[in-house]
């Protein structure tokens, strides 16, 4: 099988070389994906024998991950591994991640920092809690079968025909969470791995705070897309529901007293308006997400 590892970079030139001298002998091709650099991230990477694509400016880590599914598409690569290049993930892992998909037991393959008590215990208490978070919303409606443990890992391995389905558009770091998203909506079976992580190196360019927010917002925004009348239907029925409950207690009140409560009755009003437009909107959405489904097949 023709494998290749795939490293989103941005200002890793004190790393890089070791990440991709280490990756090359597990596979067959290094891609460095630099994402606007402006140390010798680059020159690094292609000194250590790496397929380097440069960003012209600093566009993300989603976009980073784009172009690596792309570059793998494009080059009928069998599997595709992604690490980081600033160290945190150890290359010699690659094996360890990619062994599900070499035997055909999984199409996505995940390196989780929490399947081994050694590997937990080394994750910050901070980043853990944060992790546990957004692991549990990205669970949310999945099966027991489908759940993942450590949802925010970006130690990953992929099979062609997971490279050839997805379709990624989050140009943050909320495209992990898109991928098991994407992942479950296309029926491609995912497996854990125990992998280990550093981090007495620097990680993430974002702060955690900002890193955590903007995965929850595209957690929302694919929610809202993909399960339009969960998100808007249903709330927008228990307002209704709840709008016509109280309106009858309002009017059951007026006819015992001959007075109109005013603030229950405009309550009322309010629940019944804001219901209807919150299932309205979710009817339009799904209407207007099936007739594109339909336009495109």
């Amino acid at each position: 099988m023709k494998i290749l590892a795939a490293i989103p970079c941005y200002n890793e030139e004190a790393t890089i070389g070791s990440v991709v001298l280490k990756a090359k002998r597990h596979v067959d091709e290094v891609l460095v994906i630099d994402d606007g650099s402006v140390d010798d991230t680059a020159r690094v990477a292609e000194e250590a024998g790496a397929k380097v694509i440069k960003h012209g400016g600093n566009r993300g880590y989603g976009a980073a991950i784009q172009n690596c599914f792309k570059y793998a598409k494009e080059n009928d690569f069998d599997i595709m591994v992604i690490l980081d290049g600033d160290g945190q993930h150890n290359p010699d892992e690659i094996s360890v991640v990619i062994e599900p998909i070499l035997e055909r037991k999984a199409d996505i393959s995940v390196g989780s920092r929490f399947l081994k008590e050694e590997h937990k215990n080394n994750v910050p208490l901070y980043r853990r809690f944060g992790i546990h978070v957004i692991t549990w919303l990205t669970n949310l409606g999945s099966k027991k079968t489908r759940r993942v443990i450590d949802a925010q890992s970006g130690f990953r391995g992929y099979s062609r025909k997971a490279i050839e389905k997805l379709d990624l558009k989050d140009e943050g770091m909320g495209v992990s969470t898109e991928i098991l998203l994407q992942a479950r909506k296309r029926k491609l079976t995912i497996k854990e791995v125990p992998v280990g992580c550093r981090y007495d190196v620097e990680g993430s360019t974002e702060g955690s705070v900002k890193h955590g927010l903007g995965v929850v917002i595209s957690i929302i925004n694919y929610m809202e897309v993909e399960h339009s009348l969960l998100i808007f239907g249903v709330p927008g029925l228990v307002l209704v529901v709840i709008g016509l409950i109280l309106g009858l207690r309002v009017y059951q009140t007026m006819i015992a007293t001959g007075v109109l409560p005013i603030g229950s009755a405009l309550i009322t009003i309010m629940l019944l308006i804001v219901g209807s437009l919150l299932g309205i909107t979710g009817l339009i959405l799904h209407a207007v997400i099936i007739a594109g489904r339909r336009k495109w097949r």
